[in-house]
Formats: C-alpha cells, sequence, structure tokens
C-alpha cells in the first residue's frame, strides 16, 4: 500500500465519531419484538441499547457486512456494487422510535418516507460535523436533479408517484470533493423505501482525482416497522491514491452518513404529506 493510500484510509477510518443523532427506544422489550424477524439477536441487543450501530473497514482480510437486516431491500443495497469487494465500507443501522401519533400498521409510511428520499433538492444546505475542524460544515452547497450529465439543467424532483423504479441524475456541489453528477435509484415496495446513489463523474480533491466514477456507492433503506423505522446506511468505496491530502481531506464517509440520516429524520417528522415536485 502506498503512503499516500494509507494516509487517506486513516482520515476515512479513524477520524473520531461525531455526536450521537439517534436515540434509545423507550420500552425495549416492544423494541426487540419489532427488529427480532429482522436482525440476530446481538445485533438487536446493541441498536435497542443505543439506538445506533456503525462499523466500518478498510483492506481487512475477510472483512464482510454484518449490520444487513434481513429484508429485500437491504439486500438490493448489498447487491448494488458489482465486482471486486472494495476495500472500503461503512455500514450504520439506526433505530428510530415514530412519535405516537404516527405509529401504525407496518408499511403505513413507506410512500412517505419514499417522497422524502426523492426529495434531493432538500439535501441541500445540510451540514456534518467536521472532525479535524472541529465544526459544523456545509455538506452540500447545491444538491438538484437535472436533465443530463453535460447539460446539467435543473429539473424539479423526481417525488410524483410510486417511487419503484425511478431513477434520477442530481448535481451536488460539496466543500470537498466540488461539483459532482450522481446517480440515484429509488425503490418502494409495501413496507420500506430508499435509494441506491452512484458518482457519474470522477470525484476530485482539488486537481487530483480521488475516486473513479462509479466508484463510490451510497445506500439508505429504511424499513417501517409500524411502531418504529429501521435504517440501514451502507456506503462502500475504492479510491485511488492522493498524495499530500494528510492535513487537507477532512470530509470523512462515515460523518456524512450520519448528516444524511439526521437530514431524513428532520424531514421525516416535518413532513406534512402535500410535498411538490422540486420543493
Amino acid at each position: 500500500m502506498t503512503m499516500s493510500r494509507w494516509a487517506l484510509a486513516c482520515i476515512l477510518l479513524s477520524v473520531a465519531a461525531p455526536a450521537s443523532v439517534a436515540e434509545a427506544p423507550r420500552d425495549a422489550a416492544r423494541a426487540r419484538a419489532a427488529l427480532q424477524p429482522f436482525l440476530p439477536a446481538e445485533t438487536v441487543d446493541g441498536l435497542v441499547t443505543s439506538g445506533e450501530i456503525h462499523r466500518s473497514q478498510y483492506r481487512e482480510k475477510n472483512a464482510a457486512l454484518s449490520l444487513t437486516p434481513n429484508t429485500e431491500s437491504a439486500r438490493r443495497a448489498v447487491s448494488f456494487w458489482v465486482g471486486e469487494p472494495p476495500p472500503f465500507f461503512v455500514e450504520s443501522l439506526y433505530l428510530f422510535e415514530k412519535p405516537a401519533n404516527r405509529a401504525g400498521a407496518p408499511g403505513a409510511e413507506a410512500s412517505r418516507v419514499s417522497v422524502i428520499l426523492r426529495s434531493v433538492s432538500r439535501l441541500e444546505g445540510i451540514e456534518y460535523f467536521s472532525t479535524s475542524r472541529q465544526r459544523m460544515r456545509t455538506l452540500y452547497a447545491r444538491s438538484y436533479a437535472i436533465d443530463g450529465e453535460k447539460t446539467k439543467r435543473r429539473v424539479p424532483d423526481p417525488v410524483s408517484g410510486n417511487g419503484h423504479g425511478v431513477s434520477a441524475l442530481v448535481l451536488q456541489e460539496d466543500l470537498t470533493f466540488g461539483e459532482n453528477v450522481y446517480r440515484y435509484d429509488f425503490l418502494e415496495t409495501s413496507t420500506a423505501a430508499g435509494f441506491l446513489s452512484r458518482n457519474v463523474t470522477p470525484m476530485r480533491y482539488s486537481i487530483l482525482k480521488a475516486v473513479d466514477a462509479e466508484n463510490l456507492r451510497v445506500s439508505l433503506i429504511v424499513e417501517d416497522l409500524g411502531d418504529y423505522l429501521l435504517v440501514y446506511g451502507l456506503t462502500r468505496a475504492t479510491f485511488s491514491p492522493v498524495p499530500g491530502v494528510e492535513s487537507k481531506l477532512n470530509a470523512s464517509f462515515t460523518t456524512r452518513a450520519q448528516a444524511i440520516y439526521a437530514w431524513f429524520i428532520r424531514e421525516y417528522n416535518a413532513f406534512s404529506g402535500d410535498k411538490k415536485e422540486g420543493t
């Protein structure tokens, strides 16, 4: 492994975790009963205790995903990566207890969740905690759906109708990797919703290429369990050696995953059910 590749790995993996964005459920026994069909007992215990679990790996022998819920949608997220296993991944699992007035039958809010996740323009301006700078920074200065990779004309968020099979090209500009185009593939079932995203354009740090096209894949799956939302995040990447990034590249994929989850929960809590395209 080159020194620069090792330095980038250290930045992605060894940064301190941000403050927790989840809470333990109030009724542990009820939460366990809801989770047991989807997760092994050890994972259920950890999730009920803290409300969230994270695991990351970089170039470890026999590294394997271990937090994936036993659901069709989560398995879609796992199969989203094609080819040799990537050297880097981070898994996140969250349990969100719904407000009493939003609890109901499993899947009752799957369409609501789907609309939120397809509202890509609302990612604009969200923040994440920079562990190197020890302060909040803007994650996406711009985020919106576009008509094509070359033309990049803004179009409305793809929020109409059922989200299953919907795809969109999304332009997102962040303070670390600049402007990039991503493809978002959305899914929606009777009990879940989610997105699978990949970078269409190579990602650069300044003039240096950091991640080749298609080599950053981010998935977020939300399972509606009735009284709870079970959220599974999976980020996988293969990145090129980037000389001289030791003191400059401060973004962590782990903290970014936290920021996306926190954004989703804010949007869920604020959702009125009358969102229009592009709002």
